[in-house]
């Protein structure tokens, strides 16, 4: 069984389950894609939007692979900005 086919397979079914989103940024975290992963977590409804619109999944992420480190970035900020907004 592979994990990831498994995920991409919910997200396909599912669009718009954030648990199936999260499941694949621990999985790209865990994998070494740290800026994808933090991307994901983020914008995982925009990204769903995206594939709700027409593109595919495939698309989708190599979009976000190829803009990692500015989406990552942007992400880690806007959680940062989160988290000090609840202290």
């Amino acid at each position: 069984m592979n994990e990831l086919a498994d995920i991409l397979d919910e997200i396909a079914l599912h669009p718009n389950e954030q648990q199936a989103w999260l499941a694949l940024a621990c999985w790209l975290r865990d994998n070494g894609s740290d800026d994808e992963a933090s991307a994901v977590r983020v914008f995982w409804s925009a990204i769903a939007g995206s594939i709700e619109m027409g593109m595919t999944i495939e698309q989708a992420l190599a979009l976000v692979k190829r803009n990692a480190r500015n989406l990552g970035r942007k992400a880690r900020e806007i959680e940062e900005a989160a988290v000090s907004s609840c202290e």
